[in-house]
């Protein structure tokens, strides 16, 4: 309930600075609060269970009213909503890798599956909103690996080393808030793909003269600290 109540408020504060109207606020609060689950349940050939227990549905109807009528409020605990975004993400992401186990999937198939739980709601709202790509894939700090790398650990925990689930879904989620913690703190950024196709077909003294060459143009675009000024 906790992961369901925190992606629907961020889901209806992002409606809300978009200005949009009350329906299009809860609109946004189901899917950034249940879409995850949703993408779950679906993929696992069941009913989800937001649509079986009321009380989901109820959670995301006060969290967008909240973002609706006390948006300025809401907004002012930045430090709080990142954090429960990050738990969140840690709670989905478990949620979904368990699940997985539970009907007998592999463990990759679990990773999977406990990524797309995680991400799923976030994936969702950007998509709905028109933004192409969507940021849960652009550059930044690590959202999608951050769960990807906590659903592996979890099930890593839990099929090889045999550890108590509890402990397991703990320390899954304290990975992704420190991922995401010090990622957001030190400025660090996911990797960007690089085509390595031309350091294969070239010779190695033309790999060294395009390095030296990088180098150099470095340096005459960021020349270095005379101590002045």
């Amino acid at each position: 309930m906790p992961a369901v109540v925190a992606g629907a408020l961020a889901g209806a504060l992002f409606a809300q600075r978009r200005r949009l109207d009350i329906i299009g606020i809860l609109g946004f609060a189901v899917v950034n609060g249940l879409g995850g689950g949703m993408l779950r349940d679906v993929l696992l050939a069941r009913i989800p269970l937001s649509l079986q227990e009321p009380r989901y549905l109820v959670a995301v109807f006060v969290a967008a009213a909240v973002a609706a009528f006390f948006a300025q409020a809401a907004s002012r605990m930045r430090f709080a909503l990142a954090a429960i975004d990050a738990v969140s993400l840690g709670l989905f992401t478990v949620i979904g890798a368990q699940s997985a186990l539970l009907v007998g999937l592999p463990p990759l198939s679990a990773m999977f599956l406990g990524t797309i739980t995680g991400i799923g709601g976030g994936l969702l709202r950007d998509v709905f909103s028109g933004e192409l790509p969507p940021g849960t894939f652009r550059r930044g700090a690590p959202y999608a690996s951050a769960a990807f790398l906590a659903a592996g650990l979890y099930v890593g925990l839990v099929q090889v080393l045999n550890t108590p689930k509890g402990i397991a879904q703990v320390a899954a989620v304290t990975l992704v808030c420190v991922i995401r913690g010090v990622a957001t703190w030190r400025g660090w950024r996911s990797p960007q793909a690089r085509d390595l196709t031309p350091r294969f077909l070239r010779s190695p003294g033309r790999i060294s003269d395009e390095n030296s060459a990088e180098r150099r143009a470095e340096e005459e675009l960021d020349p270095p600290d005379d101590g002045s000024g």
